[in-house]
């Protein structure tokens, strides 16, 4: 199954979209903000990222555009709101 990385800094929501993605059967890594999903994006080969639009520290179109300066895009990224 897919390697999934849910970036929120909602806990409700990374726990809700966590648990029903691994329901389904895929490894879900959870991050609260742009530190940790920038880590988590760094050690693991993800088939997919939902990321929250607004997040306290660094936006969700900020970490976006950042991947995509540094060639880390390899994966599809769904906005969140």
């Amino acid at each position: 199954m897919a390697e999934i990385l849910v970036v929120d800094d909602e806990i409700g929501i990374r726990e809700l979209l966590s648990e029903i993605l691994g329901d389904e059967g895929h490894s879900v890594y959870a991050a609260e903000n742009a530190g940790q999903a920038r880590q988590l994006r760094d050690e693991n080969r993800l088939d997919l990222v939902l990321l929250d639009i607004w997040m306290p520290d660094t936006d969700g179109i900020t970490l976006l555009k950042e991947w995509a300066a540094a060639g880390k895009l390899s994966m599809p990224v769904i906005m969140m709101s």
